[in-house]
């Protein structure tokens, strides 16, 4: 089982304690996949330690995450494309932040890409 302090990292090593996230190669990454091919929506954890977890999630058009809530405060980051996050619509550049325990759902309304950024405490 992983500690709480020990940090998993997919998307490369740190430096200096520094991982630096390329999104659009990990996108381009994600979309090569299986779960994108077969599916509607794929999704991979980039980075994750007992404090912070941040997630990419690519999703087709039309996909939809059903309503649920975070046990954390999470930031939805809009990569690409365009969402709709409880009625209100977000594009690329938009940036949610959602409390802890709030109910949300998110439809894709063209191909998108988000970065989940969580406060896992």
């Amino acid at each position: 089982m992983e500690s709480e302090n020990q940090s998993t990292w997919t998307a490369g090593e740190p430096v200096d304690g520094i991982v630096h996230l390329k999104t659009a190669d990990e996108i381009a990454r994600l979309k090569r996949g299986a779960l994108w091919a077969g599916g509607d929506r794929a999704a991979e954890g980039l980075a994750k330690n007992g404090e912070l977890s941040v997630t990419l999630i690519a999703l087709k058009r039309g996909a939809a995450l059903k309503e649920h809530q975070a046990r954390g405060t999470v930031a939805v980051t809009v990569l690409a494309g365009a969402i709709r996050l409880n009625g209100a619509n977000y594009a690329a550049g938009d940036v949610a932040v959602i409390d802890r325990g709030i109910p949300h759902a998110v439809e894709a309304l063209e191909e998108s890409a988000l970065l989940l950024t969580a406060a896992l405490r």
